[in-house]
């Protein structure tokens, strides 16, 4: 009689813990055309990244986002460090950024004093930039430079919109040029090279520039304040629905 071997046992794959998620994450390389979102910027996820080990649970990290550190001291706050939160802060479903103000819901690095939050994507943002239809640097600016100046708004030079004197812009010192954040950002993806784009697909690593993450960033944005909107109307409209049955009106009064 033949003796069998021995099933072979899978290979077990080293799975980490990480603190924003209570099951294992395991490392794997994720595909552009993958169209996965990791769970703590909420910007499209490529390269080598985490996910979890359950097969019923679609929580995804950056690698990036999985080294973050658990606070920094940020120039745009200097009077308190910031603790990066994995979900939004107060209990609440989303939070509003305060260099952009856009909203999100996933990582957020928060002053807990001064109810201050950050996108982690714009916390990371470079302190200037090029742009090919600009002769100068750009500088960020963690205001406008109209920030304080009574009858004075400060005009994108790129969508020509109000910018909101708290908001953080990407300025040239020399004239009198600048940009929101995320509308130089998104140009500066526009114009970005195609041998750069090639030698990245080669790579297998898609582009984390600040431009393109600011770009995938603002079109995540958008949906969600969309979807915010909707649910908004109609928890209102059940309010008032509610509150009709609860105290009917009088047809006649006297």
């Amino acid at each position: 009689m033949a003796s069998r071997k021995p099933k072979a046992k899978p290979a077990n794959r080293q799975s980490v813990r990480h603190q924003s998620h209570s099951h294992p994450l395991r490392v794997f390389k994720a595909k552009e055309d993958d169209e996965s979102v990791c769970s703590g910027c909420e910007l499209p996820l490529t390269g080598q990244a985490f996910k979890c080990t359950k097969s019923d649970c679609d929580y995804l990290l950056h690698k990036s986002c999985f080294d973050l550190p658990v606070e920094t001291n940020h120039k745009s706050h200097r009077n308190h460090p910031l603790t990066l939160l994995y979900s939004p802060p107060d209990e609440e479903s989303v939070y509003t950024c305060d260099a952009c103000d856009q909203y999100g819901s996933g990582f957020t690095y928060h002053c807990s004093i001064c109810k201050y939050n950050l996108h982690v994507g714009c916390a990371s943002l470079p302190e200037a930039i090029e742009r090919e239809d600009h002769e100068h640097t750009l500088t960020l600016l963690y205001g406008t430079p109209c920030k304080g100046r009574e009858d004075t708004t400060y005009i994108c030079s790129a969508c020509e919109e109000t910018v909101m004197e708290d908001l953080w812009v990407y300025c040239c010192r020399e004239c009198d040029y600048g940009t929101h954040v995320y509308a130089c950002a998104a140009y500066e993806d526009r114009e970005s090279n195609e041998e750069e784009e090639e030698e990245e697909e080669e790579e297998g690593e898609a582009s984390t520039s600040p431009a393109s993450k600011m770009k995938s960033l603002m079109k995540a944005q958008e949906e969600m304040a969309a979807m915010q909107l909707e649910a908004r109307i109609m928890n209102d409209a059940n309010e008032a629905a509610l509150d009709l049955w609860d105290h009917p009106k009088r047809r006649y009064y006297w």
